[in-house]
């Protein structure tokens, strides 16, 4: 009789902790993809988010296009991300997207995030797009 009982018991602290492993989730933060088919082509143009949420600017162009963050202050206002970071933390302000690639970034404070694409670095004035723009606001 004892020795069911201590079978039990064992049993039931295996449930136990497995239920309360199983009920802390985390939930992965919500992606917004940005889908950038030319200078002129960057959809959706105006984002809106919360703060935390990841960000994908995707290249959907045979050719590497660079992204610039305009006024994005280094090391502290981003969270998760490719291919933003250099190799001592900071955030670079200016990436390139490979063809058929993207970056992400995770921003960690409420504001209005503004860039440009440009399709060749080499003539800057002439492959610049239209300044894009996202909002971002406190998390829900």
């Amino acid at each position: 009789m004892l020795k069911h009982i201590g079978v039990g018991c064992i049993l039931c602290i295996f449930v136990l902790a497995g239920c309360t492993k199983s009920s802390r989730v985390d939930i992965p933060p919500r992606v917004h993809d940005i889908q950038i088919s030319g200078k002129d082509s960057i959809a959706p143009f105006e984002l809106y988010a919360a703060v935390g949420e990841e960000i994908r600017w995707h290249n959907n162009l045979a050719v590497p296009i660079h992204l610039g963050l305009l006024g994005v202050k280094p090391i502290e206002e981003v969270g998760c991300g490719k291919g933003f970071k250099t190799w001592f933390g900071a955030i670079k302000d200016v990436v390139v997207i490979p063809a058929g690639g993207y970056v992400s970034v995770c921003f960690l404070r409420a504001r209005t995030v503004r860039y440009n694409i440009w399709t060749d670095i080499a003539d800057p004035f002439r492959s610049m797009s239209p300044t894009a723009i996202i909002h971002l606001d406190e998390a829900a």
